[in-house]
Formats: structure tokens, C-alpha cells, sequence
């Protein structure tokens, strides 16, 4: 299930839900706020609290839907990785039959090349009438043919078998003697993992061992040995690299077990002597790959030639075919896919994925054979455990909501509603004359001034009526035909003086801050037009210095003196920092300045794309005399973890005089800290100011700057970007610095400015901010 899925599926949640708010919020206004504002349609508390369900809800769908991207990429991770370590594990428990196969026969054919060197003074030839009988059918085995062949002790002895027309030398005699104790003995002892063991050689003699079978002796005469795959793919002319090999899986005609057959050529020198071979049974490897699989899964097992060795759901095909059934035979276009994507895959490589039938394959090589043991992992197992979690983050969201929306109403309900619904009865109260208006004044907030300032205005327009009055009683009987004049002029006051008092209050505080601006600009102006002209002359003066010293390198003994008393090179690398740094803070202030003439209106803020790292290391270099050690405490180190930005689109300035109070409030919070730590822990935990920026997504971007100091209380937090609100001693700070970074932030970059907090441990500011903000007139 993907995301439009999930966000179309919780929009009638959503709708339901603002029914069930709607419903909740007309239980709390029952219309009575009708009556008193008959135009008003509904209250300024319920839009409020519908638009704010909306906007809430709507961040719950998309978490919900990033929760689900973000759980199914963990999950994808995790199974591919859980995959990896099971099919290596996989991979180790199957290969280990074959391993001690290869181990085994190597064994056993360096201890055949040493007894075949060993000296004896045993008379072979006649052992070999002894113990070798010819049979009617022209061969030569190692029992009688004229007694019952159950007789035979195949438990104990190998099986001999000589094919027609072999050619017996002694050499051949004392190899077949030493064969036969060496194959009867190793046999036995490997029987309990592997059911034969044999030695045959070029010229069509074979020595085989196999528990309760005698095979040497059930053999057609006319078997011929090197025509055999068990044979030939061991021979020089297809193997000169002489390594192991392994026939292809067949099924054993005498005891019905599928097989595969195990050989290491022995040579001795460039002589090649014969082969020694185990026969190893299938039968539990393949019950193991289809009946032993993760659950929703399924293995398979097949060769690089494309033969396939097991498969849940074709093990009768298999059979069929005698082990010679191939893929591409098949018409199964997923299992092609398989076998391409696995046959094609670099050889270290343990997970595929099949996009095309949305599944992961685990591969592994069985070390021996050389096969692909492949479990198939459909996708389908984690969308559904993804869904689970997006459906929980979902449905505890809206109950959140649903507590948050309520909550909130009480609070509107009491602090905003109830003093409008007093403030608006005043207001009809006085319209219709009645100056008896006693609002409550007691309130610490604007609500509070705006009574204060409604009671004031009641009163003094008391006062003015009364005066009026009696100045209209006096002369009344006078001029009575001034009476209409003076009540139209009566009126139009009182539609003019609500505007005056807002005009004249705007246009002193616009006058105000333009004027400080003002004042400010022109010296700022004077000194940042002439440090051009600064640092010209210091670089030509550095330059002369330079080309004087070029010169006269040993200039007379008081020069020397002076020069060294001066500091000559360190002021030739410090003075062009320090106007760097002048230019910097004239920068600064004239950003300031444009931000004070933008808040008067007498010019537009600029609104462009920036590199913001380059605003935070403007405000780093700004302060970086306080960051440097001083008395009291130790150098504040800076640990910037920049990420790849893009340039956003900002005001700027205002972004650099976030950065700016965050960073001033970080250094003063770990001054704070030093205070109340002792040396040792300070020197053990060193000041530090983290800085971190990256691209959260395709529109956003964060940055995080964090301090390692005492951290801040969560009643503090709650408080830290209200107005005039401040921790610091009385005059140190004025309360402004974080609540004007938050309006920067939120209201003219629509982002957000989060404070996270743990006592002892530090304190973290996120900034999340638009790539591109919407320009606010």
C-alpha cells in the first residue's frame, strides 16, 4: 500500500472527525454569541479551532504516510541485512557435506599415493589368484561366481571389479592390493556420512565400498568405468587443472536415492593413476531446502548450466527427468528471471532484488558442486507490518487531536471568548448610552489593556457628554439653531477619534525607528564606505614593509628592535583579519539598519537566495571574541556538521539575527554552566557548540545548534519565545532576542524554531525553514 493509497483512505477519517469537533463545538457555543453580534455567523473561537483541526489533521496524514515510507525503507534494511547473515549461515550448513566430501578424498589420495611407494616384499601375483577369481563373463571380482552373493561380507570388504580384456600387470596388481585394504577400511569408518567410496582406474578396474551393497559384484561386465561421467569429468583432457569434481544430481537405480557423486583425480607425478570418488544422497539436502524456509518463503537449488536440482513446487518434473531438468525448458518466465538475475550477479553479491515480481533473492554458493542455493523473499511480508505502524501513528494522532482540540477549546472558551462576549456587550451598552461600564482591568495581557483602554475611553466620552450637555442646556434657549450643527459635528468625532489614535500612535513609532535608523546609518555608511580604502592602504603598507625587508633584509639594530618590540608579522597576518572583521560587523549593523528602515516601511526587505552556511559563519565570526578562552573559563570549541544545501530563498539579514541570538544565548549558556562546575569536569568535558545543517527533504531543510551546558527546565521552555521573558540577571538581557527569532522564523519564513532540552546534559535549538518561502508584503 503506498502513500496516495494511505492519504485517500484517512480523508473520510478526517472528515469524519471535524463532524465530531463541529458537534462538540456547537454542545460548547449554544448560538448565544449569536444574539449579541446578530451579523456573526459563527464564533471566532470555532473557526479557529476547525481551521486548526484541519491543518493538524492533515499533518497527521502525512506523518502517517512518511511513517509508513520511512518503516517499510527501515524494514527493507533490516530484512536485507537478517537475509544476508541466513543465507551465509544457510549457505555454511548445506556446503559442509560437501566440504567433507572434497577433505576426505583428498585424504584418502595422498594416503593411496604413499602406499602405493611403499616398499613390501609381498608376493603379489599370488595374492592376486588368491583373492581375484575370473567370472564366465570375462571380468575378474573378488568372490567366487560359482557361491550366493549374499555371502558376501559387504560390510567389512570392498567390492573388486575388472573389466573384460584389461591387461593385469604386477604394477596394477600391487595398486588394486593396496587399494582394496585402504578403501575397505576408509570406507567403512566414512560410511555413517557418506554410503560409498571408491578407487577406479584407467584401465577399467574398480575397488568400491559400500555398506550392505555389493556393487562390484552386481556390476554388468560390459561397464566400462571411463566412459562414465563420475570418471571423465576427472580425467586430463577435461580437467588439467586436476581439481575436484562433482557429477550432476541422478538417481541411484540400486538403493532409489537421488545422488551426486564426489571425485579427486590422483596423479602420480604427471602419471595419471585413477580417481577416488564419494557418492553422496541428496535427500536431506533437498528436504531441507523445501520444507526448512523462513515463513512466506521458499528455497530452490540449481546449477550454473541452469539444471535445476530442487524446487518446492516441481520436485516431480525434477524426478521426471532424471535430474536433467533445466530452466529454460520450463515455461516459467519467474524462474527465468531468477536465473538470469542470479547467473548475471557479481559473486559476492547475496541479495538481488526482483522489482519486476517485487521480491528479494538471498544467494549463496554451495561450496563443492558449485550450485546457487536461492531464498525467495517476497516484498509483500513488509508492507503489511509497515502498514500496522502507519495505521497506529495514524489513529493515535487523531486521538491526540481530538484531546489537543478539546483542551484548547476550554482554554479559548475561558481566556478569549467569555472577555470578547463582555467586551462586545460594553460595546453595545455604551452605543446605547449607558456609560456604567466596569470592565475587568486585572488581566496581565492585551485582553487586560484593551479593557483598561475601553473603560478609559467609556469614561472619558462620560465626561465629554455631560460637559456637552450642559453647554447645549446653556445654550439652548439661544441657539437653538446651532443644535443640528453641533450634533453632526458630535458624530463625526466620534467616527474620527478611533482612527486618530491608531494613525498617531503608528506614525510615532514609524518616525521613531526610521529616525534611529537614520542615525545609525550615517556614521555605519561613513565607516564601511572607507574600509575599502583601509584596507587598500594596509595592503600597500604591508607590501612596501615586504619589499623593504626584500631589500635591506639586516636594516640597523633600532629598526630590528622596533620591529620585534611591534610584533612586525604578527600584525602583517592579524591586521588584514581584524578589517575582515571590521567589514563583517559594518556588514552587520547595516543589515540591522535595513531591518529597523524595513520594520518602518521606507524600504522593501530584500528577498533572495543565500548560502545559509555562510550567514552562520558570519554571525561565528562576529562572535568569535567570545569564543576564544578567556579567564573564567576555557576556549569554546565549534564543531560544524555542514550538509549539502541549496541556496535558499530569504530575507537574509533577518536569518543572520536568528543565528546570531541563538549562538549569544548558547555562549552565555555554557558561561552559566562553567560557573557552577569545577575545574576537573570542565577540563574533562570541554565547552562545545554543535552546528549541524541538512536537506530534511526535496522543500526543507534543517539546522540544529546545540550546546553541551546545563540545559534548560521544562517550565523554562515553555516560556522561552514569549516577549520580555528572560532567565538572564537584570540587565543583561531584555527578553527580545528568541521572541523576535521566532516570529523570523515562523511568521515571515513560515518555518518552525523548536527548542529541545535535557537537564545536565544541554540544550538544542532546530531551525526548519522552507527551501523557498513565500515572499510576505
Amino acid at each position: 500500500m503506498n502513500f496516495l493509497e494511505i492519504f485517500s483512505l484517512n480523508t473520510y477519517f478526517s472528515h469524519s472527525m471535524l463532524t465530531q469537533f463541529r458537534q462538540i463545538l456547537n454542545k460548547q457555543w449554544p448560538l448565544k454569541s449569536v444574539h449579541v453580534v446578530k451579523n456573526r455567523p459563527t464564533s471566532l473561537t470555532q473557526k479557529t479551532l476547525i481551521n486548526m483541526a484541519l491543518r493538524v489533521m492533515g499533518v497527521v496524514l502525512v506523518s502517517a504516510g512518511v511513517s509508513y515510507i520511512h518503516v517499510m525503507s527501515r524494514l527493507e534494511t533490516q530484512t536485507q541485512r537478517q537475509l544476508e547473515k541466513y543465507i551465509s549461515a544457510r549457505g555454511e550448513r548445506e556446503s559442509s557435506i560437501f566440504k567433507l566430501a572434497q577433505d576426505n578424498l583428498a585424504m584418502l589420495g595422498d594416503r593411496l599415493l604413499l602406499e602405493f611407494k611403499q616398499p613390501t616384499n609381498i608376493d603379489f601375483q599370488a595374492e592376486f589368484e588368491r583373492q581375484y577369481f575370473s567370472w564366465n563373463d570375462g571380468t575378474r571380482r573378488n568372490f567366487p561366481q560359482n557361491r550366493p552373493i549374499k555371502d558376501f561380507d559387504s560390510t567389512r570388504y570392498a567390492g573388486l571389479f575388472i573389466g573384460r580384456n584389461v591387461q593385469i600387470t604386477k604394477e596394477l596388481q600391487k595398486r588394486l592390493f593396496r587399494a582394496n585394504t585402504l578403501i575397505s577400511s576408509y570406507g567403512s569408518a566414512w560410511s555413517n556420512r557418506f554410503v560409498d567410496t571408491y578407487f577406479i582406474t584407467p584401465e577399467n578396474v574398480s575397488v568400491c565400498y559400500w555398506k550392505g551393497v555389493p556393487f562390484a559384484l552386481q556390476s554388468p561386465s560390459d561397464l566400462y568405468h571411463p566412459k562414465e561421467e563420475y570418471f571423465y569429468i576427472a580425467d586430463p583432457q577435461h580437467n588439467p587443472s586436476r581439481s575436484p569434481k562433482w557429477t550432476g544430481v541422478y538417481l541411484d537405480p540400486s538403493v532409489k536415492l537421488w545422488m551426486v557423486s564426489a571425485v579427486v583425480p590422483i596423479y602420480e607425478g604427471d602419471r595419471f593413476l585413477g580417481i577416488v570418488g564419494h557418492d553422496v544422497v541428496l535427500t536431506q539436502l533437498m528436504e531441507h531446502t523445501i520444507q526448512d524456509q523462513l515463513p512466506g518463503t521458499y528455497n530452490l537449488i540449481f546449477r550454473s548450466d541452469g539444471r535445476l536440482i530442487a524446487h518446492p513446487h516441481r520436485t516431480a518434473e525434477i524426478q521426471q527427468a532424471q535430474g536433467q531438468l533445466k530452466i529454460n525448458a520450463i515455461n516459467d518466465p519467474h524462474l527465468n528471471r531468477i536465473f538470469q538475475l542470479v547467473t548475471t550477479a557479481k559473486p559476492k553479491t547475496h541479495i538481488l532484488e526482483n522489482s519486476q515480481d517485487r521480491e528479494y533473492l538471498a544467494v549463496t554458493r554451495l561450496q563443492g558442486p558449485d550450485w546457487y542455493f536461492v531464498t525467495v523473499y517476497p516484498k509483500s511480508l513488509l508492507s503489511g507490518a509497515a502498514w500496522d505502524t502507519a495505521q497506529f501513528i495514524l489513529i493515535s494522532g487523531a486521538v491526540a487531536l481530538l484531546v489537543e482540540v478539546l483542551l484548547l477549546l476550554s482554554v479559548l472558551q475561558q481566556e478569549i471568548a467569555k472577555p470578547l462576549q463582555k467586551l462586545t456587550a460594553a460595546s453595545n451598552q455604551l452605543a446605547n448610552g449607558d456609560f456604567a461600564i466596569d470592565l475587568d482591568t486585572t488581566r496581565q495581557d492585551e485582553l487586560g489593556g484593551l479593557a483598561s483602554s475601553f473603560n478609559s475611553m467609556a469614561s472619558q466620552l462620560k465626561t465629554s457628554f455631560i460637559e456637552l450637555e450642559q453647554v447645549n442646556n446653556a445654550l439652548e434657549l439661544r441657539v437653538e439653531e446651532r443644535t443640528t450643527t453641533l450634533q453632526k459635528t458630535l458624530e463625526e468625532l466620534r467616527r474620527t477619534q478611533a482612527q486618530m489614535i491608531q494613525s498617531e500612535k503608528m506614525s510615532a513609532l514609524g518616525q521613531l525607528v526610521a529616525g534611529v535608523a537614520h542615525e545609525i546609518n550615517n556614521p555605519v555608511s561613513f565607516i564601511h564606505g572607507n574600509l575599502t580604502y583601509v584596507q587598500n592602504y594596509a595592503q600597500d603598507l604591508l607590501e612596501f614593509i615586504q619589499l623593504y625587508q626584500y631589500h635591506y633584509p639586516n636594516p640597523v639594530a633600532e629598526i630590528q628592535a622596533e620591529a620585534k618590540k611591534l610584533d612586525l608579522e604578527f600584525i602583517r597576518d592579524d591586521l588584514p583579519k581584524m578589517l575582515s572583521s571590521m567589514e563583517v560587523g559594518t556588514n552587520r549593523i547595516c543589515e540591522i539598519v535595513l531591518s529597523l528602515r524595513n520594520f518602518s516601511r521606507l524600504d522593501e526587505a530584500e528577498f533572495k537566495a543565500v548560502d545559509i552556511h555562510q550567514g552562520i559563519d558570519s554571525a561565528l565570526l562576529i562572535l568569535q571574541h567570545r569564543l576564544k578562552a578567556q579567564p573564567q573559563r576555557p576556549v569554546i570549541e565549534v564543531v560544524k556538521n555542514y550538509g549539502n544545501l541549496p541556496p535558499v530563498i530569504c530575507y537574509p539579514g533577518q536569518l543572520n539575527q536568528v543565528f546570531m541570538n541563538i549562538l549569544s544565548n548558547a555562549i552565555d549558556a555554557l558561561e552559566d554552566a562553567n560557573q557552577q562546575r569545577p575545574p576537573t569536569e570542565i577540563a574533562s568535558h570541554p565547552n562545545t557548540i554543535s552546528i549541524q545543517t541538512q536537506l530534511v527533504s526535496e522543500k526543507q531543510i534543517m539546522i540544529a545548534i546545540a550546546d553541551n551546558g546545563i540545559g534548560v527546565p521544562d517550565t523554562i521552555i515553555k516560556r522561552l519565545f514569549d516577549p520580555f521573558f528572560t532567565t538572564k540577571n537584570v540587565g543583561k538581557g531584555s527578553g527580545l532576542g528568541l521572541s523576535i527569532s521566532y516570529q523570523i522564523v515562523t511568521e515571515l519564513h513560515q518555518g518552525k524554531l523548536d527548542c529541545n532540552s535535557t537537564q545536565g546534559l544541554g540544550t538544542e535549538f532546530v531551525v526548519t525553514l522552507p527551501i523557498k518561502a513565500n515572499l510576505i508584503s
